[in-house]
């Protein structure tokens, strides 16, 4: 099908797309003025249906039959540069980025990319999102800023609720998320020009060409680089990319928002999450979504791609949508986003495909090289962009699909989502005899390996009731930059299930006679709660066992600093928290002072007998496992095995320890109470700037306060909540604020 006309003038006005796609094409008139309105007002424009134009106004016809690609786009280039007055160009734009870390083949990838960007006039401001090897290097080369507060699942794959929210709130007049080995040309910020002359509130969407290789002569950091030669070579060699994925997006900042709710926590990179973002921003109505495929020319270079089993190599898979296909199966990450789009907002299978957005940039002879056009019936032809690209990932083909679970036949034009809400139901148990699907759910055997730090692990239990002060303690660990090495024991079904969804290190761990307990079963103090806490030192004796050290900490403890060099520097194979007051009481190791909230331990033969004793003497008792760990550690209710102030002596019985260490002996150390104090120690929870006014502590415990309203009511206090509830993300400010409709937003406990 031939977009083109065989002559242009000065006032060309439509292109006609006919033939296979049928497609009834409303063009908006071409207007060299800044007049600015709603696409929704008819009144703002003139529309009309062109099968041609004939031209005039004064500047001769130019005859473009047999003329190449790259003739054709340079003459674009020329018209425009030359009429730079036609749209608005007087704006500022980020392009935010998170990159894998400059290294190896990325670091070439990634920077070929922003030699790309830099050319671009107007010349936009990059962002790298997050942190990682090289990136203070590239800033510095390209001039570029990092930010580094970026919400990451515990693989460090960045969040994209995380990164929209920072493009959202950047401070220049236009915000874009784009892949970080994207190479752009002139036609983007064009673009960008154009939606700002027509548009008042507005968001662009598109997808790419793929190309194997890319000559040198092609590199855009050449300073002969020729952009026509350049587009050309990309559309007669490269291969468009389908529909169904997209790899930039743009919006105007200081308008209106872009969709309903809250952006899910989907793993960026990780499929769906495009798709589900085009969807909602075109539903909730508040913009005019434009797709910009045929208008704008992105481009990425092929490579490897990066699954749960490591790198695919791009030849062996036979291109992206067979490497996406055979994820789908295997990967975990895609399988969370899937069920993310699936559960959150009103997507659906096949929607939010650049043929959904109800507005499109065609290329065209005008000297900006693009029409705009609205779409009567946006999404009826999943194969529209196949007509203008001379090779596409697929061309059109039947397939039979579920849509709402119901089996119907469509043409597809690329990978089409066959996914039934069913199949994306998070797993918390394997049934017996059935292989795990997609290696979920997480196990302790699962995850051990990937958050250990030489054979050492953060460790927490926690149940849903407490998912609020769990998810103010992870964003707590990412604003320290150890989230990495947590992982989270879930003590019911439904804490499993929003760690995942947030991206979570975190596994199931229940006993049986726990079996079927609800979040609101295990409130403080009840029977179940007691019976809860118990397990909490049989996990720390199961990864003992397993060879790891650990140190658990209670998700209501504030990390002002990360205190594990400092604990792994001690001598004692156990340090313990001190949960007495002071001034108080002048002894740290007095009758059951031990604070079994915070400890470290190193895996050792008498370490693990300690645990085994504690953990059997805690299933006899109907308190917590608090006092256990005291009469346990420390010789009885009274200490008999005291040792000065701050030390106990414990002797393992012999048949748990191997005949050759039967003389063995543990000093357990409590820790000192001016750096890790609990919650009744020096008035610290009575100050304002608690860190800056007392920089000795380490972690202080939100403890000695009953109820769960109470503790989140002094985090909140104190500057201390991280944890943004409204939009699913952390909060990196200085002193972050938050206000709690307490009727709603918390259950108490």
């Amino acid at each position: 099908m031939n977009m083109l006309r065989t002559r242009f003038g000065s006032t060309l006005l439509a292109v006609v797309l006919a033939g296979m796609i049928g497609l009834v094409v409303i063009m908006l008139q071409v207007h060299t003025g800044s007049d600015r309105g709603s696409s929704s007002s008819s009144s703002s424009h003139q529309y009309g249906v062109h099968a041609g134009a004939t031209g005039g106004g004064g500047r001769a016809r130019r005859d473009i039959r047999g003329t190449t690609l790259k003739s054709i786009h340079q003459t674009l280039l020329h018209e425009r540069t030359s009429n730079e007055a036609m749209y608005d160009y007087d704006f500022t734009w980020s392009i935010f980025i998170t990159p894998q870390g400059f290294s190896g083949l990325p670091n070439r990838l990634q920077r070929r990319a922003i030699e790309s960007w830099i050319r671009l006039k107007p010349r936009p401001k990059v962002v790298l999102v997050g942190q990682g090897e090289g990136y203070e290097e590239v800033a510095k080369d390209y001039d570029a800023i990092i930010n580094p507060h970026l919400d990451m699942n515990f693989v460090m794959m960045p969040l994209a609720g995380s990164l929209i929210d920072t493009a959202m709130n950047a401070d220049t007049d236009v915000s874009v998320i784009l892949n970080s080995d994207i190479l752009l040309t002139q036609s983007f910020p064009d673009a960008v020009a154009k939606l700002r002359t027509h548009f008042d509130d507005w968001f662009l969407a598109g997808a790419r060409y793929d190309i194997d290789d890319l000559p040198s002569i092609y590199e855009p950091s050449r300073k002969d680089f020729n952009e026509a030669a350049f587009v050309a070579y990309t559309k007669t060699k490269g291969v468009l990319h389908t529909a169904g994925g997209q790899d930039y997006f743009a919006w105007n900042n200081n308008g209106k928002k872009l969709f309903h709710g809250v952006m899910p926590p989907f793993i960026r990179g990780k499929s769906k999450f495009d798709n589900w973002f085009v969807h909602e921003v075109i539903q909730a109505g508040y913009r005019d979504v434009i797709d910009g495929t045929e208008a704008v020319t992105a481009v990425h270079v092929n490579h490897n791609y990066k699954s749960a089993e490591g790198a695919v190599s791009k030849m062996a898979t036979g291109g992206s949508a067979t490497f996406w296909m055979k994820s789908k199966t295997t990967d975990w990450q895609i399988f969370h986003n899937n069920h993310l789009a699936i559960y959150y907002g009103s997507y659906r299978n096949q929607d939010g495909t650049t043929v959904h957005a109800p507005w499109k940039l065609a290329a065209c002879m005008e000297p900006s090289g693009m029409c705009l056009m609205k779409r009567v019936r946006p999404g009826i032809c999943p194969c529209e962009h196949n007509a203008f690209a001379i090779t596409t990932q697929n061309d059109p083909q039947v397939a039979n699909v579920f849509e709402n679970d119901v089996r119907k036949n469509i043409v597809k034009c690329g990978s089409v989502s066959v996914d039934k809400t069913d199949a994306y139901t998070i797993p918390v148990t394997t049934p017996p005899g059935h292989e795990p699907r997609y290696g979920l759910p997480f196990t302790l055997k699962d995850l051990l390996p990937i958050v250990a730090r030489n054979k050492h692990v953060i460790l927490s239990g926690v149940s849903y009731i407490y998912r609020d002060v769990v998810m103010n303690f992870v964003c707590n660990l990412r604003r320290l930059g150890i989230y990495d090495q947590l992982i989270l024991a879930a003590f019911d079904e439904e804490m499993y299930r929003f760690g995942f969804r947030m991206g979570l290190p975190i596994f199931y761990y229940q006993s049986d006679d726990l079996a079927g307990l609800s979040s609101r079963d295990l409130e403080y103090g009840s029977d179940a709660f007691k019976k809860v806490t118990k397990l909490k030192s049989q996990v720390v004796l199961q990864i003992l066992q397993m060879g790891y050290d650990v140190t658990w900490t209670d998700t209501d403890i504030v990390w002002f600093e990360d205190p594990i060099p400092k604990l792994m520097a001690m001598e004692s194979d156990f340090v313990v928290q001190s949960n007495a007051p002071f001034p108080d009481e002048r002894v740290a190791n007095g009758p059951l002072r031990i604070n079994s909230g915070f400890y470290r331990v190193r895996s050792t033969p008498v370490t693990i007998a300690a645990m085994q004793q504690i953990v059997a003497h805690a299933a006899s008792s109907t308190m917590t496992e608090q006092p256990s760990f005291y009469i346990v550690l420390c010789g009885g209710k009274e200490g008999t095995t005291t040792v000065g102030d701050n030390k106990c002596h414990y002797r393992p019985p012999p048949d748990l320890i191997p005949h050759d260490q039967g003389n063995a002996l543990l000093e357990v150390e409590f820790l000192d109470r001016r750096q890790y104090p609990n919650g009744n120690v020096g008035g610290y929870w009575n100050s304002d700037n608690i860190h800056v006014r007392h920089p000795q502590i380490v972690i202080l415990h939100n403890n000695w306060i009953k109820g769960l309203r109470a503790k989140i009511e002094r985090l909140v206090l104190r500057g201390l909540w991280y944890y943004d509830r409204d939009r699913e993300i952390c909060n990196y400010d200085d002193t972050p604020q938050f206000t709690f409709n307490w009727s709603v937003d918390v259950e108490d406990a």
